[in-house]
């Protein structure tokens, strides 16, 4: 939970038709102006004949986080066009996510919802990342592919474990490196073998 002016906010989510997100996440904006939406986007590296492009994707289809009041009623002031159901737990079906998934959603917002490329450069034979999603999640990188240069994480959610793949850029270590006395306390960048 976070809080804004005084007033706890609370993270929810909505499962709705795939590739209606977008319009679901504005459309709960438009009628409820106090309510921020989001939806989990990612950035890829694509490679079309040779070149290496980027593209932002949808991170979990079908999903839209949302971050309100914690008096909020999402079942009376939510629209539901497109809208197949509120993501509940519980026994009394309460809408407000706890636990590991609301440190979720409140990561998601941290991040404005874009899970874009983690910053990395290679040393010898491992990887250290030193900025983006990927860091956070250093815990629960699974496997590296240094060819495209993206890493697995474990993404915990709504009772499952979800696999994805993010992006990273290796960047010149002369230039970005951390100072030496964070590096050797290995609090600033993560080191993957």
């Amino acid at each position: 939970m976070s809080e804004k002016l005084g007033e706890k906010l609370c993270y929810g989510c909505l499962f709705c038709t795939t590739g209606k997100e977008q319009l679901v996440s504005r459309g709960i904006e438009v009628v409820c102006p106090g309510v921020r939406t989001l939806v989990a986007r990612q950035e890829k590296h694509k490679t079309i004949q040779g070149k290496k492009l980027r593209q932002t994707v949808i991170l979990l289809p079908g999903y839209v986080f949302f971050q309100a009041s914690c008096r909020t009623e999402p079942y009376v002031e939510f629209p539901r066009e497109h809208v197949l159901r509120l993501l509940t737990s519980g026994e009394d079906r309460q809408w407000r996510l706890a636990g590991d998934d609301e440190r979720f959603a409140a990561w998601l917002f941290q991040n404005e919802g874009l899970l874009g490329f983690s910053k990395a450069y290679k040393e010898q034979d491992r990887i250290r990342i030193l900025s983006g999603p990927l860091k956070d999640l250093e815990g629960k990188i699974l496997r590296i592919d240094r060819r495209g240069r993206s890493g697995q994480v474990a993404l915990e959610f709504n009772g499952r474990t979800i696999k994805v793949w993010l992006g990273f850029e290796l960047i010149d270590p002369i230039a970005d490196k951390p100072c030496v006395a964070s590096a050797s306390a290995g609090t600033q960048s993560g080191e993957i073998s």
